[in-house]
């Protein structure tokens, strides 16, 4: 009688090769399913990924000048003006010369702009359901507290 070769614990995971079972690989195709989600919803609404930052970013902060918006999603400020042309080209912000200092601009949602981002804000927020359906709202919560870490963010201000 034959034995059996001993059994690899792992094999019956659902990644067939080791390296597919790494966290590391774990995090890249998941970060990797968000993002075809994330661009497939921005492109049928003709936006950027930095577009959706700089839209979100002024619905959330308000009336704003734009090396602010610059600092808020983390580019250079000669690199937002193209960003802001696009939006403003959209219809969806609009910009006004600071009376307090006019060499400065302000931002400012358009009611399209903010009709846009009240739509993105469901959307998002549908994705995400659909993202992390298969996990329980505690496990989503720890997922969200873990992540957090790993990008060296506080829980509370996101920063």
């Amino acid at each position: 009688m034959e034995s059996e070769p001993a059994r690899d614990p792992n094999a019956a995971l659902p990644c067939g090769l080791s390296f597919q079972r790494g966290n590391w690989y774990l995090l890249y195709k998941a970060g990797q399913l968000a993002r075809q989600r994330w661009n497939a919803m921005l492109a049928q609404l003709n936006l950027s990924p930095t577009q959706y930052g700089a839209l979100m970013a002024v619905a959330e902060a308000g009336r704003l000048g734009q090396h602010r918006l610059a600092e808020l999603i983390g580019v250079d400020p000669r690199n937002a003006v193209p960003i802001i042309d696009a939006l403003a080209e959209q219809g969806l912000v609009s910009r006004e010369v600071d009376p307090s200092d006019r060499r400065r601009r302000l931002l400012e949602l358009t009611a399209s702009g903010r009709a846009m981002a009240d739509n993105l804000a469901s959307v998002a927020a549908e994705i995400e359901t659909d993202l992390l359906g298969a996990l329980d709202p505690a496990e989503q919560a720890s997922l969200r507290r873990m992540l957090l870490a790993l990008l060296g963010r506080d829980e509370e201000t996101g920063g």
